[in-house]
C-alpha cells in the first residue's frame, strides 16, 4: 500500500496470545524506536527542513509508559521543590540572626572584623593575698578606663588609663595613659575611643602627647561623675603592687600583683622602674597600685615584667605642661642607672673600686661634646648627689632636673617665657671617679630643651583575635568566625 505524505503509519496489531517476556520486548524496541525518530527529527531541524510537506513517513506513535514512570517523575519534582522551599527558608532565618547580632552589638554590615585584645588577671586563685588584692582592685576600678585608637575603621591599638582630674561644671574628666595609643602608624586622622567604668563608650579628645615618657592626657564628657584616682607623687621604689587595667571589649577589669624589682627595663629612658607583674598590651597606660589604693606608676609591656614611670616624674610633666603648655627637660648627655639594678657581672668590677658603694647611679654612657663630656664626666664613674641631696634611683634625679626646669623658667620675665633656647640651667653634682675611687664635684652647665622623642621606645604591632560569634547562637551550633 502506498503512503500518502504526512500519513502516519498504523501500529502493528497485537496478538491475542503473547509468548512470555515479549510484552517486555515490545517496550524496550518502543522506546529505541522513539529515541531514533527524535534523533532523526533533530537533525532534520539542523539541515534547515523548510515548510514543505514531509516526504518521509511519520513514526508510529509512542507506547504509552508504565504507571511506575510517571510516579516517579513526579515524586522527584516534587523532592526538588520541597528542597528549595526549604532552602529558602534556611537562607531567611539565617539572614534575620545576622541581622539581630549586627544590631545587638552595633555595628554596620561594612564595618571592620571585630577583635579581642588579650586580657591578664592572676588574683582569682582563692588564697589570702588573693582576696587581698581583689579589694585594692575592686577599691580603684572605677577609675581605671579602656582606650582604642581608629584610623577610619581599623583598630591601630587598645591601652588601659586612669582617670586623674575631673571637672563638676563642665562634667569632663581627664584620663593619663601611654602615648602608645597614637605612636606611629597612626596618623592625623587617628580617633579615640574610651570604655569608661559606666559602661559607656565616648569619643575623646587628645590633650597632650609626650613622646619621650611616654604619656598622654585625653579629656571625656561624661554624665556620670568619674572617680578621680588617689596618686602617689613621691618614688616608691620596693613593696608589693597591682597592675590594672581594663579590656576594650566588655570593659573587664584586669588585675596583676606582683612587687617592683631590682631590675633594668630594655627600654631607654632612664627612670623607668620594673616590677614582676604581668600584663598584656592592653594594660599598657594602666595604674600601678600599691596595697593602699595609692597610684604610685603608669604601666608599659614587656615580656615577663612590667616597666613603670613613677608618678613623681609624671606629677613633674603635668605641672609643666599646666604651666608653660610644654615640658621643659635639661641636654646633659649621660645614660645612668641605678647601682641597685646593674648586673652582678657588672658589679663585682664595680665593685673592686668602689667597695663601699650601695646607693647611686652608675653611668654607663656619655655623649661626645655634651654638657656631661665638655664638665669631665666619663663612662664608669658614678653620681652620688645632686643639689647636696644623695640619690638611690634614676627618677630621684631625673624629677630633681625637671624642678631645676621649672625654677629657671619661671625666673624669665613674660616676653622672654616663649624663647629659651639661649637659657642654660647649673646642675651641681658629686661624682667618684671609675679611674682612682676618688670623690669629687662637678658643675654641670646644660641647656633646655622642647624634644619630645629623643628616648627611644619600642613600639610592637599589638595581635587581636577574632571575635568568636556566639550571641544568639541556638545550643548545639558550632560556633564560627564571622566578619561584617
Amino acid at each position: 500500500m502506498t503512503l500518502r505524505t504526512g500519513e502516519a503509519t498504523p501500529p502493528p496489531q497485537a496478538h491475542a496470545e503473547e509468548e512470555p517476556g515479549r510484552g517486555k520486548r515490545r517496550r524496550v524496541v518502543a522506546r529505541e524506536t522513539r529515541l531514533q525518530q527524535q534523533e532523526e527529527e533533530e537533525e532534520g531541524e539542523e539541515e534547515g527542513a523548510s515548510s514543505e510537506p514531509e516526504t518521509r513517513p511519520r513514526p508510529p506513535p509512542a507506547t504509552p509508559a508504565t504507571a511506575e514512570e510517571p510516579a516517579a517523575t513526579a515524586a522527584g519534582a516534587e523532592a526538588r521543590a520541597q528542597l528549595a522551599i526549604n532552602i529558602r527558608r534556611m537562607l531567611a532565618v539565617e539572614a534575620e540572626r545576622r541581622g539581630r547580632i549586627a544590631e545587638r552589638i552595633g555595628v554596620q554590615a561594612e564595618g571592620p572584623i571585630l577583635t579581642l585584645e588579650d586580657t591578664f588577671c592572676d588574683i582569682d586563685d582563692g588564697s589570702a593575698k588573693s582576696q587581698v588584692a581583689r579589694k585594692v582592685a575592686l577599691g580603684v576600678s572605677q577609675s581605671i578606663v579602656s582606650l582604642s585608637s581608629f584610623a577610619g575603621r581599623k583598630r591601630i591599638r587598645v591601652c588601659s588609663g586612669f582617670v586623674i582630674r575631673w571637672n563638676d561644671s563642665t562634667s569632663i574628666g581627664t584620663i593619663l595613659t601611654s602615648a602608645a595609643l597614637v605612636r606611629p602608624p597612626c596618623g592625623d586622622d587617628v580617633r579615640v575611643e574610651v570604655f569608661l567604668p559606666s559602661g559607656d563608650i565616648s569619643i575623646c579628645q587628645i590633650s597632650m602627647v609626650d613622646f619621650h615618657h611616654n604619656i598622654a592626657l585625653v579629656e571625656v564628657t561624661s554624665n556620670f561623675k568619674l572617680q578621680e584616682a588617689v596618686i602617689l607623687k613621691y618614688i616608691i621604689d620596693k613593696g608589693d603592687v597591682l597592675a590594672l587595667g581594663r579590656s576594650y571589649e566588655g570593659g573587664l577589669l584586669m588585675c596583676s600583683r606582683g612587687e617592683i624589682s631590682n631590675r633594668a627595663s630594655i627600654f631607654e629612658c632612664s627612670e623607668l622602674l620594673v616590677s614582676s607583674c604581668e600584663i598584656t598590651m592592653a594594660g599598657t597606660g594602666g595604674p600601678l597600685v600599691n596595697y593602699n589604693g595609692h597610684v604610685v606608676g603608669i604601666n608599659f609591656f614587656e615580656e615577663n615584667q612590667t616597666p613603670f614611670l613613677s608618678m613623681a616624674i609624671v606629677f613633674k610633666c603635668l605641672e609643666h605642661h599646666q604651666i608653660f603648655g610644654r615640658i621643659i627637660r635639661p641636654w646633659i648627655g649621660f645614660w645612668f642607672t641605678s647601682i641597685q639594678m646593674v648586673p652582678l657581672s657588672h658589679l663585682e668590677h664595680i665593685y673592686r673600686k668602689f667597695s663601699d658603694v650601695d646607693n647611686g647611679l652608675y653611668i654607663s654612657n656619655v655623649a661626645e661634646g655634651s654638657p656631661a663630656d665638655i664638665a669631665g664626666i666619663c663612662q664608669g664613674d658614678i653620681l652620688m648627689k645632686c643639689g647636696g641631696k644623695f640619690l638611690s634611683t634614676a627618677p630621684e634625679f631625673g624629677a630633681m632636673l625637671m624642678d631645676k626646669c621649672k625654677e629657671t623658667m619661671e625666673e624669665y620675665d613674660q616676653e622672654t617665657n616663649g624663647d629659651f633656647s639661649a637659657k642654660r640651667i647649673t646642675v651641681e653634682i658629686v661624682i667618684k671617679r671609675e679611674n682612682d675611687g676618688s670623690t669629687i664635684e662637678k658643675t654641670i652647665s646644660a641647656g633646655l630643651i622642647e624634644e619630645f622623642n629623643y628616648n627611644r621606645w619600642p613600639t610592637p604591632i599589638p595581635s587581636y583575635k577574632v571575635r568568636r560569634d556566639t550571641i544568639g547562637r541556638e545550643k548545639g551550633m558550632i560556633p564560627k568566625f564571622v566578619e561584617y
